[in-house]
């Protein structure tokens, strides 16, 4: 369950432990943005604080690798990101907002899209349309198969159960020894604040699937959710996720939610037209993303942007920012950032 430890942390620009009482007090704040909470409180992460806030960062090497946007107001984080580039003169940010993005290029960064975050509209969605169709087979064939959604403590699970399901799932992907890191929040198999957790159970209440949703806020209250995690077993129904889904959106918009985000669709819609970019970073960025060889055998890049579009959401484009000259250093550095050299 969830843990408090109290450290007392002078409110001066400053690398160090930070409670997580006082990082919950800001998360829910400033956190209006997807990975507010994966920066907040996914492990492995350093934190510089500020008086109104703090961001967080992964130390690689010689060079922090920020994520996301400053868990403070606007009108504070340039004086905040300053600080911190003072400190540590070799850092990069990843997946930042446009309002972040124009601060790091007016103190001299070099600023590339980075790929598009779809989000859904919660308020007047619906599942009609043949751009949708796929919501309404996963529902008839859950059925079919007799599955049930429901939401759930982990606490009322059987934790080896959730953890086989988890395992399994991942000796599909391509890393398969190890849980990928910094841009994507790993699963906690843990009841946490704040987060919701959904679950498919077969006929014989046999955990097949589950998805996790870390909150997004405005104002101190929860106003949305991002899909953080999704998993099944190989041999469960293939469109197991699309049915916890539905049930999902179904149960927060009868909350009154107002979004949910879909993430990153890495290095989509990528044009560089308005900030003052890498032009070779660009060009890298686009070619990759067009490169058959590496979207059949690596990741792939397109079918994961179009999976997204078949949500009918909005696509808002992020950013990451590199200090000039040490693009290659920090690039080179990324794998081991999300943890996959």
């Amino acid at each position: 369950m969830w843990l408090q430890r109290e450290v007392t942390v002078p409110l001066r620009h400053r690398s160090g432990p930070v409670t997580e009482t006082a990082r919950l007090r800001a998360l829910r704040e400033y956190g209006s943005f997807a990975l507010a909470y994966s920066a907040t409180f996914q492990p492995g992460l350093d934190h510089f604080t500020g008086e109104e806030g703090f961001l967080a960062y992964k130390q690689v090497g010689s060079t922090a690798f920020v994520l996301a946007n400053p868990l403070a107001p606007i009108s504070g984080s340039e004086d905040l990101i300053r600080s911190f580039v003072g400190e540590k003169s070799d850092v990069c940010f990843w997946q930042a907002s446009w309002p972040v993005a124009k601060i790091l290029e007016k103190i001299g960064f070099c600023v590339n899209e980075m790929g598009t975050e779809t989000r859904i509209e919660l308020g007047g969605y619906d599942f009609d349309g043949p751009r949708k169709r796929n919501f309404r087979r996963a529902i008839n064939r859950a059925a079919c198969r007799s599955y049930t959604i429901e939401e759930r403590t982990v606490a009322s699970l059987d934790r080896q159960e959730l953890q086989t399901v988890s395992e399994r799932w991942r000796q599909t992907r391509g890393v398969k020894n190890r849980e990928m890191t910094f841009l994507t929040r790993p699963a906690i198999l843990d009841d946490e604040v704040d987060v919701r957790k959904f679950f498919a159970f077969d006929h014989n209440g046999d955990l097949q699937a589950f998805a996790f949703f870390d909150p997004i806020y405005k104002g101190g209250e929860v106003v949305g959710y991002l899909c953080s995690a999704k998993r099944r077993l190989p041999e469960a129904d293939a469109m197991v996720g699309y049915a916890m889904l539905h049930r999902a959106i179904r149960t927060f918009q009868d909350e009154g939610k107002a979004i949910l985000s879909l993430g990153l669709s890495p290095l989509c819609g990528i044009e560089d037209k308005e900030l003052s970019s890498n032009r070779l970073v660009s060009l890298g960025f686009r070619a990759v993303y067009r490169s058959r060889l590496f979207n059949q055998l690596i990741y792939p890049l397109q079918g994961f942007a179009a999976h997204k579009g078949a949500f009918c959401g909005a696509a808002e484009q992020t950013y990451c920012a590199f200090k000039k000259g040490l693009a290659l250093s920090q690039l080179v550095k990324m794998p081991r950032a999300c943890n996959l050299a």
